[in-house]
C-alpha cells in the first residue's frame, strides 16, 4: 500500500470531518492501527483542526446569560407538582426569538468556519506538492545546464588542442575487428596534448571502454581511455611526448596499464 497516496488522496481530513461512509471509517481506523503515519497524520489533523476551531469559536451575547437567570427563581420553594404531558406551543416558550437566532447564527458561523479551515487545509497541501514539484524540476534543470557547461568546457580545452600551431592529424582505420571504424587523432609534439574524435566505433557494453596508445620504440604508452558516445572532440588526459604511430584496443572501463592485443582495432604510424 501506498502511504503517501492514501494520506494526500482527502480521506484523512473527510473522516475527521464525519463525513465518510461506514465502510470508510472502518477502513480509515484499521489503517491508522497498522500504518504510524497514518495515525500520526491523522492525530496531528485532529489537533489543527481543534485549535483552529477554538480559536474562531463564538461566545454567546452576555444578555443571554441575564435573561435565562431571569427565567429562573432559585429562591422559590420546590413544590410537588404534577407532570402531565401537554402539547408545546414554540411561540409560547420561555426561549425568546432573539436567544433562539443568536445561537443559530452561532452554530452556522461555526460550522462555516470548520468547512473554511478543511479547505485551507486542501488547499496548502496543494500548494506544498506543487513546490516541492518545482524545486525538483529546478534541481532536474540545474543539474542539466551545470552537464552541459562541463560538456561545453571540456569540447573549449579539446578544440584548443585541435588549434594549437603544430598540431598534427592522424586518421585511425579499423581492421577486421571493425571494419566500419573510425576516427581521428590531434598530437601537439609541441605541447605534448592529444585529442581524438570517433567517427564510428562498434558500440561496447557497460564495463568495457576504448584505449588509446602510442607506440614509442615499439612499445606502448597508455594515451587515456575515451568515449564512443559522443562525436565531439575529446581532449585525453594523458600527454604524449613521443609518438611512432597511435593504436586503439577495448579495455575495461578506466583503462589497463598494458594493452590487450587481442582486441587491437586499428594502429596508423605517424609520417614523418
Amino acid at each position: 500500500m501506498n502511504v503517501t497516496e492514501y494520506i494526500a488522496s482527502g480521506i484523512l481530513e473527510s473522516y475527521v470531518m464525519g463525513a465518510v461512509s461506514d465502510q470508510e471509517r472502518r477502513e480509515v481506523e484499521c489503517l491508522s492501527s497498522i500504518y504510524p503515519d497514518i495515525r500520526l497524520e491523522l492525530d496531528q489533523l485532529s489537533e489543527v483542526l481543534e485549535n483552529y476551531a477554538l480559536s474562531h469559536s463564538v461566545e454567546p451575547p452576555e444578555s443571554v446569560k441575564a435573561k435565562l437567570m431571569d427565567q429562573l427563581d432559585f429562591d422559590k420553594p420546590v413544590q410537588e407538582t404534577i407532570v402531565r404531558p401537554m402539547p408545546v406551543d414554540m411561540s409560547t416558550t420561555n426561549s425568546s426569538p432573539t436567544f433562539r437566532v443568536t445561537w443559530i447564527v452561532a452554530a452556522s458561523m461555526g460550522l462555516l468556519l470548520f468547512l473554511f479551515s478543511f479547505y485551507l487545509l486542501s488547499q496548502l497541501r496543494t500548494t506544498q506538492k506543487r513546490l516541492t514539484s518545482t524545486q525538483t524540476d529546478n534541481s532536474k534543470m540545474l543539474a542539466e545546464v551545470r552537464q552541459l557547461r562541463d560538456q561545453k568546457t571540456l569540447a573549449d580545452q579539446a578544440l584548443a588542442v585541435v588549434r594549437q600551431p603544430g598540431t598534427r592529424t592522424l586518421e585511425l582505420k579499423g581492421n577486421d575487428k571493425a571494419p566500419q571504424g573510425t576516427m581521428l587523432v590531434f598530437w601537439n609534439s609541441q605541447t605534448h596534448q592529444v585529442a581524438v574524435q570517433v567517427g564510428s566505433l562498434p558500440p561496447l557494453p557497460a564495463d568495457k571502454q576504448y584505449q588509446l596508445w602510442s607506440m614509442v620504440g615499439g612499445k606502448p604508452v597508455d594515451a587515456g581511455v575515451f568515449e564512443t558516445s559522443s562525436a565531439a572532440v575529446q581532449r585525453m588526459n594523458r600527454n604524449v611526448a613521443r609518438a611512432e604511430a597511435f593504436a586503439v584496443t577495448v579495455e575495461k572501463r578506466g583503462g589497463s596499464p598494458t594493452p590487450t592485443l587481442s582486441t587491437l582495432l586499428a594502429l596508423a604510424p605517424i609520417n614523418a
